[in-house]
């Protein structure tokens, strides 16, 4: 009877950890987008800042909501998988190639965190010269 009685309180505590993690983990999902890798851009505007440092590069991009996109402010994170692209050209560009008032486009990979101005990896920086 002894050992029912620990197993049924053991069980008591994993039923009500879980449920805490869940309701944690559920609170956390709701402040980030759990899109993988978005088909058009996030964010189209223009770069107002760029910060670089200890190899981290990330630029802020300010723009206006579009019927394609889905930011109006961004601080776009910048990797070495990053491909940065002039147009539609399939050459790839350099971070250096980014300026300040330059025009971009913005395509995100992975989640957003959902903060303002929103917050993600981008897996694609086209220029925008047109």
């Amino acid at each position: 009877m002894k050992t029912y009685k620990i197993f049924a309180l053991f069980t008591v505590i994993v039923v009500a950890l879980a449920a805490g993690i869940l309701i944690f983990s559920g609170c956390i999902i709701d402040n980030v987008d759990v899109n993988p890798t978005y088909a058009e851009p996030g964010i189209r505007g223009l770069i107002t800042e760029i910060n670089s440092g200890n190899g981290n590069v990330s630029i802020l991009v300010e723009g206006n909501i579009e019927e394609d996109t889905r930011y109006d402010k961004a601080l776009v994170k910048i990797t070495g998988d990053t491909m940065i692209q002039k147009d539609e050209m399939s050459r790839l560009f350099e971070v250096k190639d980014l300026k300040i008032g330059g025009r971009v486009e913005v395509y995100f990979t992975g989640p957003v965190a959902e903060s303002y101005p929103v917050q993600g990896l981008a897996t694609i920086v086209r220029i925008l010269t047109k």
